[in-house]
């Protein structure tokens, strides 16, 4: 009876330890797809190029995760893990939407402290483009779109905007992004704190579900 007592606990130290390279490796995986992915959507919600070798390497480490799940599966005789991979994809759901909640705000107080660059415009060809639905199936109000005219550094350039009527030939200014290009203004404060609470609950949410994995990796592993 001694004899096999020290065979079973001999047997539950393999298992630990078998189980303890795919719990790694899952673990690995999830830390760098949740801290490549952020770095993707943070760059595309700041209008950024978003690097091939963001794309690979989310492939590669999505690629080794499931492979290591699946070595973890077959262990996991009595399916005690089998909601962690449900908590795996709400932790990195919550890590994306709180990146790009957070370079919304960041974009906002960026563009509040930058003055855009203005230049006087003219304004032409104000044209009906239809009329506002109303309630009974009728039509209301007309819409307008005008056509804004502008000159920098010898260069003509124009944009049409949803706006109107004005007279033509008035004289306005506009607001030019990076490129050149007509912008709209700058975002209001307000859409700090129209994206920075959300964030704030998305991150609990994300501390929260990380937290819960780490205790899942540590108990796959062995490590009670």
């Amino acid at each position: 009876m001694t004899g096999s007592g020290r065979t079973g606990g001999g047997g539950r130290t393999g298992g630990g330890r078998t189980a303890a390279v795919p719990t790694a490796v899952a673990a690995a995986a999830v830390a760098v797809l949740a801290v490549a992915g952020g770095a993707a959507v943070w760059a595309g919600s700041q209008d950024e190029p978003v690097t091939p070798a963001l794309s690979w390497v989310c492939a590669v480490a999505g690629a080794a995760g499931l492979a290591a799940s699946a070595v973890l599966r077959r262990e996991d005789a009595g399916g005690r893990y089998a909601g962690t991979g449900v908590r795996v994809a709400g932790f990195l759901l919550l890590v994306l939407v709180t990146v790009f909640l957070a370079a919304q705000v960041a974009l906002t107080v960026r563009s509040r402290l930058h003055e855009p660059r203005s230049v006087p415009a003219t304004v032409t060809h104000c044209r009906v483009t239809g009329q506002v639905p109303v309630e009974g199936g009728g039509l209301g109000a007309k819409t307008y779109a005008c056509t804004f005219r502008w000159s920098v550094d010898g260069r003509e350039s124009s944009a049409e905007r949803p706006e109107g009527p004005y007279p033509e030939g008035k004289e306005a200014r506009v607001w030019l992004d990076d490129d050149g290009r007509m912008s709209t203004g700058r975002p209001s404060l307000g859409s700090v704190l129209v994206f920075g609470v959300p964030a704030l609950f998305s991150l609990a949410g994300t501390m929260f579900l990380g937290g819960w994995l780490l205790t899942d990796a540590r108990t796959a592993a062995g490590r009670r």
